[in-house]
Formats: C-alpha cells, sequence, structure tokens
C-alpha cells in the first residue's frame, strides 16, 4: 500500500511539473514539436530504407547524411548571428516556412538523387534552430532547466509510441508511396505549425544593438563563458556525434536487413523504446537528480548498450534477437534521454541571454560538422568492418568520449567548489 501511494504522489508530482513547465513560449513549442513528432515518427525511421529503395547504396546513405549535416552546419552559424541580432521570432517564422516547402519536395523525388538535394535544402533551411533553442531557454524559469527539457522530451516522443508502427506497415503494403503520403502529411502538420507559432510566439529577446560588428566582436569579451561552452561542445558535437554514427545512420537497415525483421516490427521496436523513454521521464520530473553524475552514467550506459547491438548479429532465434534489440533499444533512450536533458541544462546555466544564439549557433555548426564527419566514419565502419564490428568500434569510442566528458564537466566543479 505504501508503495503505490508513494507511485502515486511521485505521478502527481510529476503532472504538477509539466503544467509548471509548459507554459507561455515553452507550451507552444512543446506542441509544436509534438505535431512536428506526429508526422515525423512515421517516415523518420525509414529514411533510410527509402532512400535505399529509390537507389541509394549504404554509402551513399552515409554521404546524403554528411551533405545535409554540413549544409546545416554552413547555415546554422549566420543563424545564431541574426538570433542575436532581431530576436528569436522572427527568425523561427522564416525558418518554419521554408522547411514547410521542404517536406512536399520530398514527396516528389524520383530518385535518391533528387532527394539527395531536397535533404540539403531541408538542412540548409534549419538555420533557424538557434533561435528555437535560444527561445526555450528564455522562457524556462531559473531552477528549472533539466526538469523544462526533460518534459519538452517527453512531449515530443509520444507519438513515437505508435506512429513507427502504422509507418511500417505502410511501407509495407504501398511501398514508397507510403512514405511519400507521410511527407504530404509533415507538410500539412507544417502550415499548421507555422499559424500556430505566428499567432502564439512572444519575443523573449530584444537586442540593445542591431549593429552585425558588433554582435560579433563582443564575443571577445565573453571569453570565459565561450571557454567552458566550448569545452562541453567537443563532446556533444564531435566525440559523440562520432560514437553514435553507426547507430544514426544505419540502425534502420541492420534491422531490416541484417537481422531480417520486418518494417512493423522496426516500428515496434522505436514504440517500445519510446515508451520506455516517457515512463522514465515522467518518474524523474518528481526527484532531484545530481545533473553532472547523471550525465556521466547515462553516458557510460549508451556506450555499452552501442555495443550489445552488435549481440543479435550472432543469433539464430528471431524471437530472442527481438527481445534484446527491445531491451538494448529501451535502455539506449532512456539514457540518452537524460543525457540529452542534462546536457542542454548545463548549457542554459553557462550562457547569459544576450549570448544564447550565437553560442548555440557555434554549438549547432559544430554539431552537424562533427555529424557529417561521422557519417563518413560510420560509412567506412559499416561497409568494411561489417554491422557487428562496427557497433562495438563504436561503443569503445563512446566510453573513451565519456571519459574527455568526465574530466571537463567535474575539473569545471572542482574550480567552482574554490
Amino acid at each position: 500500500m505504501r508503495s503505490e501511494t508513494s507511485t502515486y504522489t511521485a505521478l502527481k508530482e510529476s503532472f504538477k511539473e509539466l503544467k509548471e513547465v509548459f507554459r507561455g513560449n515553452v507550451g507552444v513549442m512543446a506542441i509544436s514539436w509534438f505535431l512536428f513528432s506526429l508526422t515525423g515518427s512515421l517516415i523518420n525511421p525509414f529514411f533510410p530504407k527509402y532512400a535505399k529503395d529509390l537507389g541509394a547504396s549504404d554509402y551513399d546513405i552515409a554521404t546524403m547524411r554528411s551533405l545535409g549535416t554540413l549544409a546545416l552546419a554552413l547555415s546554422i552559424l549566420p543563424g545564431g548571428i541574426i538570433t542575436d541580432l532581431f530576436g528569436r521570432v522572427k527568425i523561427i517564422l522564416i525558418g518554419t516556412g521554408l522547411i514547410t516547402l521542404a517536406q512536399f519536395l520530398y514527396a516528389l523525388a524520383p530518385d535518391w538523387k533528387t532527394l539527395t538535394i531536397v535533404y540539403i535544402l531541408d538542412n540548409a533551411a534549419h538555420f533557424y534552430q538557434p533561435a528555437l533553442t535560444a527561445i526555450v531557454m528564455d522562457s524556462l524559469g531559473k531552477g528549472r532547466e533539466f526538469k523544462g527539457f526533460l518534459a519538452l522530451n517527453i512531449v515530443t516522443a509520444l507519438p513515437g509510441l505508435f506512429m513507427p508502427i502504422i509507418g511500417g506497415i505502410l511501407y509495407d503494403v504501398i511501398g514508397t508511396s507510403g512514405i511519400r503520403y507521410g511527407f504530404l502529411a509533415q507538410g500539412m502538420v507544417s502550415l499548421v505549425v507555422l499559424i500556430l507559432r505566428v499567432r502564439s510566439l512572444r519575443e523573449t529577446f530584444k537586442p540593445r544593438d542591431r549593429e552585425l560588428s558588433r554582435i560579433i566582436l563582443e564575443l571577445a569579451g565573453y571569453r570565459g563563458v565561450l571557454t567552458k561552452a566550448i569545452k562541453l561542445y567537443i563532446f556533444t558535437s564531435i566525440l559523440w556525434q562520432i560514437a553514435l554514427g553507426v547507430v544514426n545512420t544505419y540502425m534502420a537497415l541492420y534491422v531490416i536487413e541484417e537481422l531480417e525483421l520486418s518494417k512493423p516490427t522496426w516500428g515496434l521496436i522505436s514504440g517500445v523504446s519510446t515508451l520506455s523513454t516517457i515512463i522514465s521521464s515522467l518518474y524523474l520530473l518528481g526527484r532531484q537528480l545530481n545533473i553532472e553524475k547523471a550525465i556521466i552514467g547515462s553516458s557510460i550506459v549508451v556506450s555499452t548498450c552501442i555495443m550489445l547491438y552488435s549481440l543479435p548479429s550472432h543469433i539464430e532465434n528471431k524471437l530472442l534477437i527481438l527481445v534484446i534489440i527491445l531491451l538494448v533499444a529501451s535502455l539506449s533512450n532512456i539514457a540518452s534521454n537524460i543525457m540529452g536533458a542534462g546536457l542542454s541544462a548545463l548549457q542554459t546555466r553557462i550562457l547569459p541571454v544576450e549570448l544564447r544564439g550565437r553560442a548555440v549557433g557555434i554549438q549547432r555548426v559544430l554539431d552537424n560538422l562533427g555529424a557529417s564527419i561521422s557519417a563518413q566514419i560510420a560509412g567506412l565502419l559499416y561497409t568494411y568492418l561489417g554491422p557487428s564490428d562496427s557497433f562495438i568500434v563504436s561503443g569503445l569510442m563512446g566510453l573513451a568520449s565519456t571519459f574527455y566528458l568526465y574530466v571537463i564537466v567535474f575539473s569545471s566543479r572542482r574550480v567552482r567548489g574554490k
């Protein structure tokens, strides 16, 4: 009885936290990201398979991802600068309009080369990502950073419970047309989100000085803050991206082609792992965590899970393969969710309001340069070492990256303690 009362109290506190967090701009972003996730969960798990069915090879898929992330990297830094130059909302609205157009173009792509062009243009249109992150950072109350990002992750993850299964069934029944219909639905959703953001977002930052030269040159005055942030970005943007490269690029192909599980089964795996993420997030919302320890622990768990993905390729029994993938994917998603929210909270605490657009812009540039490099490394690992060994090597890279993260996070704490 006491256990049931404790669980009920924890859930009650969690929903109370959700209500407190989802106010104003944060609520608007929660609805926006939920809607995007609704159709994104329908098509994103199958995007590599879709590209392959349109004629791409395994290495072409890695190159496509590399070019797309490179385009995003080149557009993000200007996006961060203009976010601190003109404010957040205008940039968000322009970017949302451009990506709405891109979704309809995806549905019309006749082959993988055209798909690649649209993918590059779509990524370049996401130059407004620093504005999105900045407006959320600005709108979260002090002390609510970790729980705020955790709550947003819950809402964004909800469609992942069922939409990947629907997407897998559509793909099996009507082939690539099922994914095309998904992109058309994504375009309609994007229009709805654009209207919502036009009507509901409120500006959080009005620059006192609109001179572009000063916006750039004043970064020198934030050398200490930027040094702390960049040390963190080296982990998030480069080391960790490389460790996740094989999983991010080839996981769908590995499950469908190497392990010979069906597309709806891959959708089921995505849905179950998402459910575990949501349940764990709700549980954590009502509790206090040591963010630094949670980040390090989660990084170790994710790295170990990457290596464990190699196990099913050595097993014949399909049911056992499914059970292992479900367990590992669920555990990895839970840890990744905690880690992502924790890293976002740390960055929010480090960065002053007036610097967030540019700093997040720098981070996103490094993110996408890292993703571009990691896609190429992933392509080489997967094609030359094979799926099993590529996962083991990636997991070891993740553990090495975790050691770097431990050093910068806890050395920073010791300095503050003095």
